[in-house]
């Protein structure tokens, strides 16, 4: 357990760095059109340097990624039901990934941050919604199995 937590830690921070700077890349190109922005203007303001803001943006992102690396742990968790799994993993990566995406990247409007959280939220249910039917279908057709085979007694 040690060494699959460990993995996900190192895993999850590796590909939020890299998908921070993904995204870094297409904010950059928005907001710049002469050189590569590394980090958005007013994220650098809170440094004395540009190399320690690229840093803290790399860490932030990587603390990202770690963060839902291990909330994917809360759907191993077999005595909960879906629906408890998806809303503690929901407001536990919420909780990490809002507040660093708009130190970030977010222009500081009280419009930019609730368009942040409806996205977020929006996205979530769609993908509940998804995967509670694909669970369901899963499940009928485990059941219709274990039906042929004489396994499964309805009462």
């Amino acid at each position: 357990m040690r060494k699959d937590i460990l993995i996900r830690i190192l895993g999850g921070f590796i590909i939020g760095a890299v998908l921070g700077q993904i995204v870094q890349f297409f904010v950059s190109l928005g907001i710049s059109q002469e050189s590569y922005v590394w980090v958005v203007p007013e994220f650098q303001a809170l440094f004395e340097s540009e190399t320690m803001a690229i840093m803290t943006q790399v860490v932030l992102t990587g603390l990202i990624g770690i963060t839902f690396a291990l909330a994917a742990l809360f759907f191993e968790i077999a005595r909960w039901g879906m629906l408890k799994q998806y809303i503690v993993h929901f407001f536990v990566t919420a909780l990490i990934w809002i507040p660093i995406v708009v130190v970030l990247w977010m222009p500081k409007t009280m419009a930019n941050i609730f368009s942040l959280c409806a996205s977020f939220l929006g996205t979530y249910v769609v993908t509940w919604l998804l995967q509670y039917k694909l669970s369901k279908r899963d499940i009928e057709k485990i059941n219709a199995m274990l039906i042929e085979r004489g396994d499964f007694h309805d009462n």
